[in-house]
């Protein structure tokens, strides 16, 4: 390339120089997104020149020496020198951009949610929670610039409660305190020892309990992360003595599973295992939720028509007359339901169906329980009765649906021969009396409470007897 070529591209390059010259002069400042991009094309045309003249510097270089360069290398170097003038012009604007941006984002306006204050990390002396203690508090109050040494002092030393209060430094400082700290707790065999204690010693577990199970998998694992942390590694060896220890700690039922759910003779893994008691606690959970929701079902009477009142449920509550009285949260909401079958049905205690399937002890049982007349079968005191009607059989002061025969009355075959010699009793003394004939009566029905308890170990259900003085199992 001819020396005249060379100064027509010096020319071209210095023509582009001041038309970035004229563009910078005439910027102030940089207000929106588009004068951010403008800037950052103009620095990046300044890098291509400055690289286009440094190899046109080496053009110029190469010539032979007979050509003069008539100061064409003294000019080139002042164009470098504007070049460079107006790339720092361009970074100062782009960074006073960055800075606005920057602070306009900290002045927007935020959600003020009054959030509650973090309370200081205390440390009571334990081993095992210095670490977690150190760094809480460094990264609070430590490393917190705001304050002198003299308040981190302080806002340590109330930090430290029981025996870690006791302890003593050389200096009264908080650098002296902090090591003083450091030296007593940072005892790495001390952690160790510690960690392997708190393995060792779990408690054994007696029954099928899945909360039991997961504190079990939870204190495992927090003292295998802590001992990796010391960078002690666990390994083959380790995880068999481990899983030795804690099968051992766990109830019979749930080594057994674990021994059945092994398909290989191979020795399992700590992971292995303690993935075991993960599902195993799943498991129990989901069957001691399936047994409470069956227990919270109402029992359903045979002879209620088959229909499920599970939908609603209700409860008694007492007025001043003390009479029960029926509370329902029901869809049927605003309707009455028979008190004998709870039924949203219109029909009366007459024609109930479930009433009608009783016998007639049992109907005159109802009939007191829920305050109806025993002679008109409506809601009202029999005393206060007007009704003229009576029994159509006996014609007794009562209905018909409560008339008992003399079947229903059945002496015990136990006491035939004394039956000429039992006192006569009047009609009224006839509703005291109890048959124990199973022939001629029907079975009644009692709902009895249950509950699981754990004999040797051994989960058993057991009844009990809520109407007696004292619960018997």
């Amino acid at each position: 390339m001819t020396i005249t070529e060379l100064n027509r591209k010096q020319t071209a390059y210095k023509n582009k120089l001041k038309n970035i010259e004229q563009f910078v002069n005439s910027f102030q400042y940089v207000d929106e997104t588009k004068d951010y991009i403008e800037l950052t094309s103009k620095l990046n045309s300044i890098n291509d020149i400055l690289k286009e003249l440094d190899n046109l510097q080496n053009d110029y270089c190469s010539l032979p020496d007979k050509v003069e360069l008539n100061n064409s290398l003294e000019i080139l170097s002042d164009m470098e020198e504007d070049a460079e003038k107006f790339k720092v012009s361009i970074l100062v604007f782009l960074s006073k951009y960055e800075e606005q941006k920057t602070e306009n984002a900290k002045l927007s306006p935020k959600s003020h949610i009054k959030l509650p204050d973090l309370p200081l990390p205390t440390f009571s002396g334990k081993f095992q929670e210095f670490e977690n203690f150190k760094t809480q508090f460094m990264s609070v109050i430590g490393n917190n610039d705001s304050l002198n040494e003299s308040q981190k002092l302080m806002y340590l030393k109330s930090a430290l409660k029981n025996e870690a209060a006791l302890i003593q430094s050389d200096q009264d400082n908080f650098d002296s305190l902090l090591k003083a700290l450091e030296n007593r707790y940072e005892n790495e065999r001390a952690l160790v020892d510690i960690h392997i204690a708190g393995i060792l010693s779990i408690n054994k577990l007696h029954n099928e309990n899945p909360t039991q199970i997961r504190s079990l998998i939870d204190t495992v694992r927090n003292h295998m992360r802590s001992l990796k942390n010391l960078k002690l590694e666990s390994n083959s060896l380790s995880d068999a003595i481990i899983l030795h220890v804690l099968n051992n700690k766990i109830d019979k039922e749930s080594q057994r599973l674990f021994q059945l759910s092994l398909t290989t003779t191979q020795v399992p893994s700590l992971q292995d295992f303690l993935s075991f008691l993960e599902v195993r606690c799943i498991q129990l959970e989901s069957v001691i939720k399936s047994d409470f929701a069956e227990k919270s079902i109402p029992i359903k009477n045979k002879s209620s028509s088959g229909v499920n009142n599970s939908r609603w449920k209700s409860f008694l509550t007492k007025d001043k007359n003390k009479t029960s009285t029926a509370v329902e949260s029901n869809p049927n909401q605003g309707q009455k339901a028979c008190v004998i079958c709870n039924q949203f049905k219109k029909h009366s205690v007459y024609n109930c169906e479930m009433f009608l399937n009783r016998s007639s002890l049992e109907r005159y049982e109802l009939c007191k329980k829920h305050n109806i007349c025993t002679n008109c079968l409506n809601f009202h005191p029999s005393k206060s009765c007007t009704s003229k009607s009576r029994c159509q059989i006996c014609s007794s002061f009562y209905n018909t649906k409560l008339h008992r025969d003399k079947t229903d009355l059945s002496i015990p075959s136990t006491a035939e021969a004394f039956i000429d010699t039992a006192p006569k009793v009047n009609s009224e003394q006839c509703f005291a009396l109890r048959s124990t004939d199973k022939r001629n009566s029907k079975p009644m029905k009692y709902l009895m409470s249950t509950a699981v308890a754990y004999v040797n170990g051994m989960p058993v259900r057991i009844i009990l007897d809520s109407a007696s003085e004292t619960n018997f199992v």
